[in-house]
């Protein structure tokens, strides 16, 4: 009953979650260009995942996964006749590829050729982890696929969930539900961190303590995605921008419901991983360019950012890529033989750093 006189008069004051308001990219997120000035870009349509399996840098993209040769060009490594979502190290030679059709497979190491699968309703994994023989999944939702995500946004969906596997006997056990996105995954000696994507934070599961959570950050600028491991803190992928104008449609039911039945998904009022493709576009027309030039400060659907993170997964630093850039939809990032890798799937590229680029050096722990 508290709870909804408390959302009436947030939509009456426009207040809390009825608020349109979205924090401004300053400090650690103040804006840069730093993605689309990087020396190193190479393209690979749809690239959505990295890892590092067995030293060597690999990507996933629609239904294979890729590795990086000595050349520096991506070469098609297996396909799995299904999409494949994401992928992750498994020890120092395996790999778990999570498919499409909710089955986690891994190939090397200890438990090659295993096959998981956490539970019938789980077919929307967006991120995996592994850490001391147990699988971590997040199922962003039971109701779309992740190629739906700007359906879940729009219908305000909360039934992600994050499972937990055994890889020695493959028992799977729901650690939590109800969750809105859940989109990336991080394990430490506290216990799990996900980003919750329609919330815009990153939340905390104490497993010592009966699982209860704890938000580390809110409120950031963007949808937050995947999470990986860096020197002496976290990488973390933001693959669209919050608008104003999102967050007023978001709290238009009437306006929603009727611009999915009636509009052409790419000219829906939402998030993309790349905008400006089409005139028709929301923001695409006028207002936006003078003289024919998109201007970097403009109101955008789409950008590139990824933030690091330190140890207590609090920003410090963050890699940009503005409204006129091209590297937009940034969906993983990874750390390998000192560089950051990070992949855009808005533009279909996969560029590199050195880790000094963002002021990070090796003996950083904050």
């Amino acid at each position: 009953m508290i709870g909804a006189f408390s959302r009436a008069f947030d939509n009456l004051f426009g207040r809390g979650e009825a608020a349109v308001t979205v924090p401004p990219l300053d400090g650690a997120l103040r804006p840069n260009r730093m993605l689309d000035e990087a020396g190193s870009r190479t393209p690979l349509a749809e690239v959505d995942c990295l890892a590092v399996h067995d030293g060597v840098l690999v990507a996933s993209a629609e239904d294979g996964v890729f590795m990086l040769d000595s050349d520096g060009n991506w070469t098609r490594r297996r396909a799995y006749g299904s999409a494949v979502a994401c992928i992750a190290p498994v020890g120092a030679d395996g790999l778990a590829i999570a498919l499409d059709s909710g089955y986690v497979v891994i190939e090397g190491g200890r438990f090659d050729g295993k096959r998981y699968r956490a539970d019938a309703s789980v077919s929307c994994i967006t991120a995996i982890a592994v850490h001391e023989g147990q699988l971590y999944l997040a199922n962003g939702s039971t109701a779309y696929g992740a190629e739906a995500w700007q359906r879940d946004l729009l219908e305000r969906g909360a039934t992600g969930s994050i499972w937990r596997i055994d890889l020695e006997s493959g028992q799977a056990t729901r650690l939590a539900d109800r969750l809105a996105w859940p989109a990336g995954l991080a394990v430490d000696a506290g216990g799990i961190v996900f980003s919750e994507a329609w919330k815009h934070r990153l939340v905390r599961i104490d497993l010592a303590k009966g699982g209860g959570t704890r938000v580390l950050h809110a409120d950031l600028p963007g949808y937050p995605g995947r999470l990986s491991a860096a020197v002496g803190g976290w990488w973390l992928a933001v693959f669209a921008p919050r608008s104003q104008l999102v967050e007023f449609v978001l709290r238009e039911p009437a306006y929603r419901h009727r611009m999915i039945a009636e509009v052409p998904r790419p000219y829906w009022v939402a998030p993309k991983l790349k905008s400006g493709r089409s005139y028709y576009e929301p923001l695409q027309g006028g207002g936006v360019k003078h003289l024919g030039l998109l201007k970097p400060w403009a109101p955008t659907m789409s950008f590139g950012l990824c933030v690091r993170l330190d140890r207590d997964f609090q920003p410090r630093a963050s890699l940009q890529s503005r409204a006129d850039g091209s590297t937009h939809g940034v969906t993983s990032v990874v750390e390998h033989d000192g560089r950051i890798v990070v992949a855009a799937r808005g533009d279909g590229v996969v560029v590199t750093l050195p880790r000094e680029a963002v002021g990070m050096h090796e003996g950083d722990v904050a």
